[in-house]
């Protein structure tokens, strides 16, 4: 593969009496703003941060900081785990940078984080959220998550069932499409592992949303097998999920559920009203989001994660 094509940041007029240079390698998706950590999002702080070292007198003396990006995406737009490492290999070897930032999702972060431990080169990302990058930390002994994890998330849902009393069992209904990066299922994982450790029996329905959801098997699924339930899926089909529970005739006050939404996109409209639509459920939806609780992420702070911990 030929070496990859890289945007390269410009250094500034006071920085090129310096001896040295100090590379980041940047690895993310270059359009896609249904990533967080999409570059559009990231680019600026990144620009920010520069620009604030290099306003530190003194820092990095000797040192010219700089930064070049490759984008992790295919051809759709999504995360590609075989995209991420070739261009981080690209990167590796022809500016042998000091450090990467990214990649900013699972499947992407996990084969170049084997990479930077290897070469021995820092990695640091807000995505890497699966479980394995805990339980393998052999495997990414050079990566830093800045963002949050699915091992948090499960740890949270402990005290959650420590403080109800709830010891006993809990339902996971999650989509997983088997494509992109596979949000609920790594979420699920989560709260699967965590919850077992402490001795809760987790029992799990796995539905697709593609070509419609089967409501009343999910319904069937919820009555049969659960009192806390833990939803993960897009947010138009959790209302409806709530609806056809209403109309299923469930005891609500019985139930539990929690809606996992990871960055709280649910509750951006102000004021938030998550179950309203304008149509014909908008009553039948918020009486039954009254036993509904959503989970998402606190903001992010500056305490990291890392998983040489």
């Amino acid at each position: 593969m030929p070496p990859a094509a890289t945007s390269q940041k410009a250094l500034p007029k006071a920085s090129q009496g310096a001896t040295k240079n100090l590379t980041l390698a940047v690895v993310l998706p270059r359009y896609n703003t249904a990533y967080p950590w999409a570059w559009p999002r990231v680019g600026p702080a990144v620009d920010l941060a520069l620009e604030k070292i290099r306003g530190a007198a003194g820092l990095l003396r000797g040192f010219s900081l700089r930064y070049v990006f490759e984008s992790s995406e295919d051809s759709a737009g999504n995360c590609s785990d075989f995209i991420a490492p070739l261009v981080a290999v690209d990167l590796k070897f022809a500016h042998n940078p000091s450090a990467f930032i990214g990649p900013g999702c699972d499947y992407t972060s996990a084969p170049v984080g084997r990479f930077a431990s290897h070469w021995k080169v820092p990695m640091v990302t807000a995505g890497a959220s699966a479980y394995a990058f805990h339980t393998q930390k052999e495997l990414y002994s050079f990566v830093t998550r800045t963002g949050p994890t699915q091992k948090k998330l499960g740890e949270f849902v402990i005290h959650i069932h420590r403080a109800f009393n709830w010891s006993r069992q809990a339902l996971m209904l999650y989509v997983d499409e088997k494509t992109d990066d596979r949000p609920c299922y790594f979420t699920a994982e989560g709260l699967y592992e965590e919850l077992t450790r402490v001795n809760v029996s987790v029992k799990d329905s796995v539905f697709k949303e593609a070509g419609g959801v089967d409501y009343q098997e999910l319904v069937r699924e919820i009555r049969s097998k659960g009192r806390i339930v833990y939803v993960c899926c897009s947010w138009d089909t959790f209302r409806q999920l709530m609806v056809h529970v209403h109309r299923a005739g469930l005891p609500l006050g019985e139930f539990a559920f929690f809606y996992i939404d990871v960055f709280g996109s649910s509750l951006q409209p102000q004021p938030p009203r998550p179950w309203y639509r304008g149509d014909a459920d908008d009553v039948i939806a918020k009486e039954a989001y009254q036993v509904r609780l959503s989970q998402p992420y606190p903001e992010p702070s500056l305490q990291l994660s890392t998983v040489k911990e």
